[in-house]
């Protein structure tokens, strides 16, 4: 053994037994440390069956302080909703959304001395009069109000059950706890469509749909111009029912497949290619929404799809050891 070896040991193990006699709480001062210390005997010293099990904290000041210096349990953050990243990511489909309408209805923006959002709160007011007595249909294809709108609802709940630390996790279920999260995705659906439709920054304020100037344009149900009765002006309550009502459906639809058919496969095998591309094919919707959130199409939350294979294969090796030993 070397000279620095032979001088280094002994200086670790001193060094050791020096610490461990340190007093580290009013326990070490007592005549009888094991005996006494609260932390090691009951508060009652009766030892006859009943007795009240062994308590690390006693009514004593001393105890409590000490107790609180080195025996005190971490506090657990509550993880709250993400108000922000919700409304981030909204605001940024909303753009997205907004950008594709004005690039096909650029005319509309700038119908009025070629200024977009002119005469705002007066066009603003109009639009929504027009709203009110304008009915169910607003012009828009099949297509557009039966299929389009009910994946913008499912989206914008997607984004609500994303940031929410309660709904992130679960998969369909019929559970209280399923149903409460859906819930409030639905309302969130139903906020966001309202705003896209006759909000501050909707349809009626950027595209002035129902302005004046649109109303003059009014085209009948055949898409023939001029219109002199039963006219379309490009605004409905089609779009208020369809987005949260046809979302909500829309979600649930996606969720069963993610869990009915997703789910074993992944347990099945574990090509990533195959499980990624049954992931973004049978749940659109989400893949959009999680681009938003920054992650991958194909990301879950609630699961990896390495530990299912692993754990199906070892219940089928136990199922298989029983079925022998039988």
């Amino acid at each position: 053994m070397g000279p620095i070896v032979r001088f280094l040991l002994p200086t670790f193990l001193l060094s050791a037994a020096a610490v461990c006699q340190l007093p580290s709480s009013a326990c070490d001062r007592l005549p009888n440390p094991l005996a006494d210390c609260p932390y090691t005997t009951n508060s009652s010293t009766s030892h006859e069956p009943g007795a009240l099990p062994i308590t690390l904290f006693t009514d004593t000041a001393a105890s409590r302080d000490a107790g609180e210096s080195f025996l005190s349990a971490p506090q657990v953050r509550h993880e709250h909703f993400h108000w922000g990243r919700a409304l981030f990511e909204s605001f940024t489909f909303l753009a997205i959304e907004q950008a594709y309408v004005v690039h096909d209805d650029y005319h509309w923006v700038t119908v009025e001395n070629g200024i977009p959002l002119n005469h705002y709160w007066r066009d603003y007011k109009e639009s929504l009069s027009t709203w009110a007595h304008s009915g169910w249909d607003d012009g828009d294809p099949f297509l557009y109000s039966y299929v389009g709108h009910p994946i913008q609802g499912a989206l914008t709940e997607y984004i609500q059950i994303q940031n929410d630390p309660q709904g992130r996790d679960l998969e369909f279920s019929n559970t209280k706890a399923y149903w409460w999260s859906r819930f409030k995705a639905f309302w969130w659906n139903a906020a966001y469509s309202t705003q896209w439709n006759i909000g501050p920054l909707s349809e009626m304020t950027v595209e002035k749909y129902g302005t004046i100037h649109m109303v003059r344009h009014a085209w009948t149900h055949q898409g023939r111009y001029p219109c002199y009765q039963h006219c379309l002006t490009g605004v409905g309550q089609v779009d208020l029912v369809t987005t949260p009502v046809g979302g909500a459906l829309w979600l649930l639809t996606e969720d069963v497949l993610d869990t009915k058919i997703n789910r074993p496969i992944e347990g099945a095998t574990r090509n990533h290619f195959v499980i990624d591309f049954m992931r973004c094919a049978l749940n659109p919707i989400r893949g959009g929404a999680n681009i938003l959130h920054g992650k991958r199409p194909w990301y879950r939350a609630s699961r990896d799809a390495s530990q299912i294979y692993f754990a199906n294969h070892a219940l089928g090796l136990a199922a298989e050891d029983l079925h022998e030993k039988k």
